[in-house]
């Protein structure tokens, strides 16, 4: 990968359209972010962490649902529950 300098950067940016230019603002913003919380792992709750796991051992175990199913399930749960 070639590097690149601020510089050529700058000139590559100064180039672009107005509209365009909203966008590379907002994606600046989102690494400057993103560097910042490099790990969202790291920043889970206990509470997350463990429904994770409870979720993993839930596929290992084969208590597993669909989407097809799960959306008729609903469905039936509508039906049954409308007044």
């Amino acid at each position: 990968m070639a590097t690149i300098t601020a510089s050529q950067l700058n000139q590559k940016i100064k180039s672009l359209p107005i509209n365009l230019l909203y966008e590379v603002d907002k994606y600046i913003d989102f690494l400057a972010y993103k560097s910042s919380h490099s790990d969202w792992a790291e920043q889970l709750s206990e509470k997350q962490i463990s429904l994770i796991e409870k979720g993993k051992k839930d596929i290992e175990e084969n208590r597993v649902t669909s989407d097809t199913e799960a959306k008729g399930k609903i469905k039936n749960y509508i039906k049954n529950k409308s007044f």
